[in-house]
């Protein structure tokens, strides 16, 4: 027999094996029944699996005849190499016997625990006879979100008359294909854990119970090494992840330098989502889009600084529309930031025919102009690589360390005769060489606003790209999965970026001179001379950036496949 001693206190007689929870496991088990779900862990170590596993005999459910448990690992293999055999170190001692073509253990009054797997979406429909009042999710993260819901929300209940209570609990270290549903779910509104949340929609109550290794005194005593191991990694997002439970960073994590916000090591910079501010005016806009159907059509518009910063401050996600549809949201969006919108890059797909008289990229170029675009439509880049390698240098918030190295001292005869024959610019590049690395002071190069000017949250983007992992096959790119648009939008969109400055350098400096123009009036000068002064500058870009749009519109004219009125530009 199992006896529970004070609470939670597990002997079992025959094998004279004592199972006693930690205080965090203690905790964890003291949450009350009427909490619908609560998670538990974060680090290695802290004893998830142990805890989950022999709960029903805690709570002396296994002595209901109607008590039906359910334990979920995401393969069998995982279920036949770990859980099970540790199951068989506890179960046997109650008088339950273990069924191993169904593998479940059967009770002596007629409840049962049902150890089983979702490999596939699909598999939740096993279950679906089945009323669970108990649902154990060990590893969570390796689960999709849809099972997660599709079981807890639909089978999570009580037989009639059992009066068992009805509830699901996990356990899980961060990362995998269900780490932004779970940290969205438990993590984010709480990050130090320990406080129920009460969802307004549906009234449930959920809570996480953090807990590390340091909390599980049993398995520093067997194993006094164990941290000095867990040192020895490598990634410090795995680390972060392992060690510490950090819920925003993971192994496998392709932009481990996106931060929401800094963490606590980290200078104030290490951030990249920032309450909205106004944007002004006469800053350049960018608008990158990927187009789909059955997936999402998504835009991100940019907005460059005189600084050289990008802000991304709106987005806009729509599935199953028609294209006119969401090219006039698009435009009507715009409003009128629409004069001042530089480039407008939908992804190289668009170009592809779709059986109709005009390809999708004719039919967004023609609506554009309608609208009153002046600027081309442009055909985004296929190099997914040097897209990913453009996203890290935009979410870069660490300085470059400084690696020039100076061979021989400056030579005032060598100078003075690039002068001579080269002229001024190729003696300044020879002085460049000399000095030292210029310091970085305006990272990271972007910044995305946690709400849209109208409102919109911008999460779909917010969220994608820290569950961004590495392709087992294409070791270099970025994994392609289902709601991957929004990162497929923000590379395409930071193209344009890069071109945009690689572009126009001259107008860069404009826009940095009127914008202290703009905030600044100089010592001596009158309300009436600053205001002049200001209108130059403004004139003077106003017509720069008028003969861009007319070289642009004739570059693109020249390399289009197509009729004169669409203009590409290929990369």
């Amino acid at each position: 027999m199992i006896t529970v001693h004070s609470p939670f206190q597990a002997v079992v007689d025959k094998a004279e094996k004592e199972w006693k929870p930690t205080k965090k496991q203690e905790r964890f088990l003291e949450v009350p029944f009427d909490i619908d779900e609560a998670g538990y862990g974060g680090a290695l170590g802290a004893g998830k699996s142990d805890v989950l596993m022999v709960m029903p005999l805690l709570y002396g459910f296994h002595e209901n005849p109607k008590f039906k448990g359910l334990f979920l690992r995401r393969t069998f293999p995982e279920l036949e190499q770990e859980i099970i055999p540790r199951s068989q170190e506890f179960f046997p001692s109650t008088g339950a016997v273990y069924n191993i073509a169904k593998h479940q253990w059967v009770f002596p009054r007629g409840g049962m625990d049902i150890f089983g797997h979702l490999k596939e979406e699909k598999d939740v429909k096993k279950y679906d006879t089945g009323q669970f009042p108990l649902i154990r999710w060990d590893e969570a993260t390796s689960f999709t979100g849809f099972q997660y819901e599709y079981l807890t929300l639909r089978r999570n209940r009580s037989p009639a008359g059992s009066g068992l209570p009805a509830f699901t609990r996990w356990g899980s270290n961060p990362g995998n294909v269900g780490h932004t549903y779970f940290r969205k779910r438990f993590i984010d509104w709480c990050k130090t854990g320990g406080k129920v949340l009460i969802d307004e929609k549906t009234g449930a109550k959920r809570i996480f119970i953090p807990a590390t290794a340091t909390d599980n005194p049993h398995l520093l005593i067997a194993n006094p090494k164990y941290f000095q191991k867990l040192e020895g990694i490598t990634s410090i997002a795995e680390r972060r992840a392992m060690i510490l439970g950090d819920w925003y960073t993971f192994e496998g994590q392709v932009f481990e330098e996106f931060r929401i916000e800094p963490l606590p090591d980290e200078p104030l910079n290490a951030r990249h989502v920032i309450e909205p501010f106004p944007i002004p005016d006469w800053w350049p806009k960018i608008i990158g889009i990927d187009w789909g159907y059955s997936a999402w059509t998504f835009v991100i518009w940019f907005a460059i600084a005189p600084t050289g910063r990008v802000y991304i401050y709106r987005t806009y996600a729509i599935k199953k529309a028609k294209i006119k549809i969401w090219t006039r949201d698009v435009c009507l969006l715009s409003g009128r930031e629409i004069s001042n919108v530089r480039d407008v890059r939908i992804c190289h797909s668009a170009v592809q025919d779709i059986g109709q008289d005009q390809t999708l990229f004719e039919q967004v170029a023609e609506a554009m102009d309608e609208a009153g675009f002046s600027c081309t439509l442009t055909k985004g880049e296929k190099n997914r690589v040097g897209g990913k390698q453009l996203v890290h240098e935009y979410l870069r918030w660490q300085p470059l360390p400084n690696i020039k190295t100076i061979i021989g001292d400056y030579d005032q005869e060598l100078a003075n005769k690039i002068m001579r024959i080269h002229g001024e610019g190729a003696l300044q590049q020879y002085a460049n060489y000399f000095s030292p690395e210029p310091v970085e002071y305006n990272l990271p190069k972007l910044q995305i606003f946690s709400h849209s000017p109208e409102g919109r949250e911008n999460s779909e983007l917010i969220e994608v790209i820290p569950t961004c992992v590495y392709d087992e096959i294409k070791k270099e790119d970025v994994k392609e999965f289902d709601g991957d648009d929004p990162y497929d939008c923000l590379r395409n969109g930071l193209y344009s970026v890069r071109d945009y400055f690689d572009e126009s350098k001259n107008e860069q400096e404009r826009l940095q001179k009127l914008s202290l123009a703009s905030s600044k009036i100089k010592p001596g000068e009158d309300q009436t001379s600053f205001y002049r002064r200001a209108e130059k500058l403004e004139s003077d870009d106003r017509e720069v950036f008028s003969v861009r749009k007319r070289i642009g519109r004739m570059r693109n004219m020249r390399s289009s496949s197509r009729s004169s009125r669409f203009g590409t530009r290929s990369h």
